[in-house]
C-alpha cells in the first residue's frame, strides 16, 4: 500500500508538481499537528493513507472526465436506444408470430400498385374472435388464445396471403388476387374454423370500394363492427 501510494505520487509529480507540492504541505501540517496526539509512526502512516485516498480519487474524477468514458457510456446509451427502436419496429407481434400492423399497410400500397398494374382486386378481412376479459387481461390468458385463434386463422388461408395482429384476438388478413366472392368465402371459412369463439368479420375491397390501401384495414374493421347489427 505505501509503494503504491508513493509511486503514485510521484506519477502526479510529473504530471502536475504544483498539486503535489500543495498535497504534501497539507500532509505535513496535518502530521505536525497530529504527532502531539498520536505516536510519531501512527501519524505518518495515516497522513500517507489520507494522501493515497485523495490521489486515487483525483484519478477517479480524471478517469470519469476521459472522453473514452464518455464515449463508452454514449454507446451503451445507443445500444439501448436501438434495442427499444428494434421492438417498436418488430416486424413480428410476439404473441401470435403475426405481421404487425405497420408491415401490413406497406405490404398493402405494394400490392394495390400491382393490382392497378395488373388489373386484378385484393381484400381485406378482418377477424375478431370475441372480447378480452379482464381475468384474462390479469393472467395473460389472452395471449394463448390470441395465438390459437390466429394459428387456426393460418390454416385457412393461403400461404401467398399476409396476416396481421391488430389487437387481442382481432387480426386482419390481407388476400390477394381475391374479389369480394372470395373474401366472403374465405371469411366464412374462417369463422367455421373459429366456431367455438364469439367470431365477427368483415371485408374490403381494392379497388371495388374506393379507399386508400391503408384504409382497407378501417373498412374491413367497421363492418366487422356491423356485421351483426340489425
Amino acid at each position: 500500500m505505501l509503494a503504491r501510494t508513493l509511486k503514485d505520487a510521484a506519477t502526479q509529480a510529473r504530471r502536475s508538481p504544483a498539486y503535489v507540492v500543495l498535497n504534501l504541505a497539507l500532509i505535513g501540517s496535518w502530521l505536525w499537528f497530529a504527532s502531539d496526539q498520536l505516536p510519531i509512526p501512527l501519524a505518518a502512516l495515516l497522513a500517507l493513507c489520507a494522501g493515497g485516498g485523495q490521489l486515487a480519487l483525483r484519478r477517479l474524477a480524471e478517469n470519469g472526465a476521459r472522453p473514452e468514458a464518455h464515449a463508452s457510456g454514449g454507446r451503451f446509451a445507443a445500444l439501448l436506444s436501438l434495442s427499444s427502436a428494434g421492438r417498436l419496429h418488430a416486424l413480428n407481434d410476439e404473441s401470435t408470430g403475426l405481421y404487425n400492423r405497420w408491415y401490413l399497410e406497406r405490404r398493402l400500397e405494394e400490392e394495390a400498385e400491382r393490382c392497378q398494374r395488373f388489373d386484378h382486386p385484393m381484400a381485406v378481412v378482418v377477424v375478431r374472435a370475441g372480447l378480452v376479459d379482464l381475468p384474462d387481461m390479469s393472467n395473460d390468458d389472452w395471449q394463448a388464445k390470441s395465438a390459437d385463434a390466429a394459428q387456426r386463422c393460418q390454416r385457412i388461408v393461403r400461404r401467398v396471403d399476409l396476416s396481421a395482429f391488430l389487437a387481442p384476438l382481432e387480426f386482419a388478413i390481407c388476400l390477394v388476387h381475391c374479389d369480394r366472392a372470395g373474401a366472403e368465402a374465405a371469411l366464412a371459412r374462417i369463422k367455421e374454423e373459429l366456431a367455438d369463439y364469439e367470431c365477427e368479420g368483415g371485408a374490403a375491397v381494392f379497388p371495388d370500394d374506393e379507399c386508400e390501401p391503408r384504409a382497407l384495414i378501417e373498412f374491413a374493421r367497421l363492418r366487422s363492427r356491423m356485421a351483426d347489427v340489425p
